[in-house]
């Protein structure tokens, strides 16, 4: 079930069914298959330059930082749960594209895409520099782009067009075409939301 299936606001209930559904598998298959470790208990892996474990015994997901967010586990938990033996193919496609992107487009678009813009549009390198804090990597696209990681198989390029007194600049998030492999487009959604917000936080 994906985040924008239970509309109810108790995360509680969505949470508990993903961490069912993890235990349900084989965690040596989950930790290869999502290119992570497992560590006695735990599963562990890289998000945005921070550890994140995944304690299965004791039901916790937490990075340096402390515990994650409601939102933040059940997509890690997500991510786990849908891993398979697929690697990255390099192809960048915009949200759009995914299967079932476009009904959310104007949504994400609005929510996410148009944000960035206005916050890197007049600045555009700050992209770069706030996305290598989080352990992204500066590309060749735009004016300014970064390559981010929030789970190991998901990469996520966000790009910047500079703007000025007469032309708006812009901003474009483009996911690698097995991301929905990983993750329903309801989650990767979720996940562009998420890259906003830890942007924001460093400018």
């Amino acid at each position: 079930m994906s985040i924008k299936q239970y509309e109810g606001g108790n995360y509680q209930h969505i949470l508990d069914m993903a961490w069912d559904a993890l235990l349900s598998r084989d965690l040596k298959d989950v930790a290869r298959n999502s290119n992570s470790q497992l560590e006695d208990d735990c599963i562990v892996f890289s998000s945005l330059g921070n550890e994140r474990i995944v304690d299965v015994s004791s039901r916790v997901i937490s990075t340096s930082y402390g515990k994650t967010s409601v939102v933040e586990s059940i997509l890690t938990l997500h991510y786990l749960d849908g891993a398979v033996p697929i690697i990255p193919t390099g192809e960048l496609i915009p949200f759009y594209q995914l299967p079932g992107g476009y009904a959310y487009f104007k949504a994400f678009k609005r929510r996410i895409i148009d944000k960035i813009a206005s916050k890197f549009q007049h600045r555009p390198k700050m992209l770069e520099i706030v996305g290598e804090r989080l352990d992204g990597v500066r590309l060749s696209f735009g004016d300014a782009s970064i390559r981010l990681l929030p789970f190991p198989k998901i990469p996520v390029t966000i790009i910047i067009w500079s703007g000025d007194d007469e032309i708006l600049g812009s901003a474009n998030v483009l996911f690698d075409s097995t991301a929905s492999m990983y993750l329903p487009v309801e989650d990767l959604a979720e996940v562009g939301s998420i890259l906003l917000r830890k942007l924001s936080a460093l400018i």
